[in-house]
């Protein structure tokens, strides 16, 4: 089964750029998977597995929509269990400073936030910038974001599907449903338009990269400066 996300937030500007950007450059079997909801944490009222932290590098979720995330899946006597549970991680992995533009993702089924009021069994980490700043300068954070969130999922299913005995007993299962927000519209100062647009873009070359492994695995500079020709580049934006 394919992937399904959500796309959320109370901005109706990102709302409606999203609403324009998805169908002018994403494919139809693509759209089909995704949902758009003008809509906050608490009135999603859709289930899923998995929920996207637009983070810092250092997995201090602790400010804005972070913030919510930890109310919403840390216990209440222990409100930096998220932070904890995604910098053990981080350190393990990135020896505790991810990227911008990374996605790691956090399982949550051996944390204090096992039982977490939002029923997800994973956070996944795509930190937008070092610390809370603005980022409108990169343009391209979002992009990169959005893609490594992509092949984070689809490694974890992989891997999953290739061992599900042992995932069974490290307590994983396959991502399912994946809810995410606007990346970098708040602090970061991103413009919507542009949000919109990188993530539309995103989706639509990684499922082009799927379905064409033999031109995605040996790409020429004329495939890679003429990506498909309805999609704006991101330079110059």
């Amino acid at each position: 089964m394919p992937v399904k996300f959500i796309l959320f937030d109370i901005s109706p500007k990102l709302v409606s750029a999203w609403n324009e950007s998805f169908p002018n450059l994403v494919s139809k079997d693509v759209l089909e998977n995704i949902t758009i909801k003008g809509a906050s944490l608490e009135d999603l009222n859709m289930p899923f597995d998995t929920v996207v932290s637009p983070a810092n590098s250092f997995g201090r979720l602790d400010g804005s929509f972070d913030q919510v995330l930890s109310d919403w899946i840390a216990p209440e006597d222990d409100n930096d269990a998220l932070t904890h549970a995604a910098q053990a991680v981080l350190y393990a992995r990135w020896r505790g400073y991810a990227p911008a533009g990374t996605c790691t993702l956090v399982p949550l089924g051996k944390t204090k936030c096992a039982n977490n009021k939002l029923g997800v069994r994973h956070v996944a980490l795509c930190p937008t910038m070092r610390i809370p700043e603005s980022v409108r300068w990169h343009k391209e954070v979002v992009y990169n974001c959005v893609w490594s969130l992509l092949v984070e999922i689809d490694n974890h299913n992989e891997a999953i599907a290739e061992d599900s005995e042992g995932a069974a007993r490290r307590g994983l299962r396959e991502i399912e449903t994946v809810a995410m927000t606007g990346l970098a519209t708040g602090v970061g100062r991103v413009p919507v338009d542009m949000c919109a647009r990188q993530m539309a873009l995103a989706f639509a070359h990684y499922y082009e990269a799927k379905a064409k492994p033999e031109k995605w695995g040996a790409l020429q500079w004329t495939d890679i400066i003429n990506l498909p020709s309805d999609a704006p580049t991101t330079r110059g934006t």
